[in-house]
């Protein structure tokens, strides 16, 4: 019986405290109530880019002042990588990607076309040309291709234009990306293809190029000096100028070839605005300055030209165009042209 009574008066205890401790789990809980229903109302919006990862991790801590309720999740490859894994994403019926930043124009032509992208409303003084008719893609920066070379080692003289690449006597001295692992490399390569012919590739074959991997591998070609002269992103190079002196830029006299790194909004169920939103963020001030200071050119006019890079204005003048019916043509026969130029390079 002492047993039983103590027994109870054991539950007695028990059940005070566990009283006392709901009273103040539940004082606690109505907090942990409201930062569930603030982590609740928290968004998360994925972005598939190539932009550099450097660039990312400065646009990281802006987005999380001017977003606090939004965790931005990244998915960082080339272009290439970013179109196959979305296209597999809308195969599956299973589209993760909110937003897509990268440079296959091309691409994103063929998402338009096919019902994939989400309508926006990019600035209305970016150049017509660089978006989408129907609001379904604009420009976000402008990546430029050049020429660069080691200058230790081509001192009596080096390449000029694009066609000088082809030139025999640069034989086993040349190198660009592949157009099946980078987007600006394809994009560079359908518009030598366009004006100079497939005549051209044969050229850089026969002078035993490599087109391998992307811009980065081609910078590190000429600085080992594997290769000392090639086609590469601007931005690349005015990276690393001040750090290698060897390193020497050159606009191609016979033209430049601009890109379109292009922002677009994957079409979903759910609702859109936030991604909107984001992709207002980054057409603004604190968006365009990160671009710019990633040595990519601004679509908006009277933008700060990169740092070290001569104004957009003076690129243009002496460009490759971007007809309509280029941007066309390119788009339906892609696969086509990827399918020619491994026939002629890597045969």
């Amino acid at each position: 019986m002492k047993t039983f009574k103590a027994l109870l008066n054991l539950l007695s205890v028990a059940l005070i405290a566990s009283t006392m401790l709901m009273s103040c789990s539940k004082k606690s809980g109505d907090g942990d109530q409201a930062s569930g229903e603030k982590s609740a109302e928290k968004q998360t919006l994925w972005v598939y880019t190539s932009l550099y990862k450097d660039t990312i991790n400065r646009l990281k801590p802006m987005l999380a002042q001017d977003f606090p309720n939004v965790e931005f999740k990244w998915f960082q490859a080339g272009s290439e990588d970013i179109a196959t894994k979305v296209n597999a994403e809308i195969l599956s019926g299973r589209v993760q990607a909110d937003v897509m930043i990268s440079s296959d124009r091309f691409w994103y032509e063929e998402l338009a076309q096919s019902g994939y992208l989400e309508k926006y409303n990019a600035p209305e003084e970016i150049d017509a040309q660089l978006k989408n008719p129907d609001g379904l893609y604009s420009v976000l920066s402008l990546p430029v291709m050049v020429l660069c070379y080691n200058q230790d080692l081509l001192k009596n003289g080096h390449p000029k234009s694009y066609k000088d690449l082809a030139d025999p006597k640069w034989k086993s001295k040349v190198t660009t990306g592949s157009p099946l692992a980078s987007g600006t490399n394809f994009t560079t390569m359908a518009m030598l293809q366009h004006h100079y012919g497939w005549e051209y590739f044969e050229g850089l074959k026969n002078n035993e190029t490599i087109a391998q991997g992307g811009n980065s591998s081609v910078l590190r070609r000429i600085q080992s000096g594997e290769r000392p002269v090639g086609w590469v992103l601007m931005e690349n190079v005015l990276r690393l100028i001040d750090q290698d002196k060897r390193l020497k830029m050159v606009f191609p006299s016979d033209g430049s070839v601009t890109h379109a790194n292009v922002l677009a909004i994957a079409k979903k169920k759910n609702n859109r605005e936030l991604a909107k939103k984001f992709a207002a963020w980054m057409f603004g001030p604190k968006g365009q300055a990160e671009m710019t200071r990633s040595y990519m050119y601004s679509p908006l006019p009277n933008f700060e030209a990169p740092k070290g890079a001569p104004p957009l204005a003076e690129i243009l003048k002496n460009s490759f165009p971007w007809t309509k019916e280029f941007l066309q043509s390119v788009t339906e026969k892609r696969v086509a042209l990827k399918e020619k130029y491994t026939d002629i390079m890597f045969q």
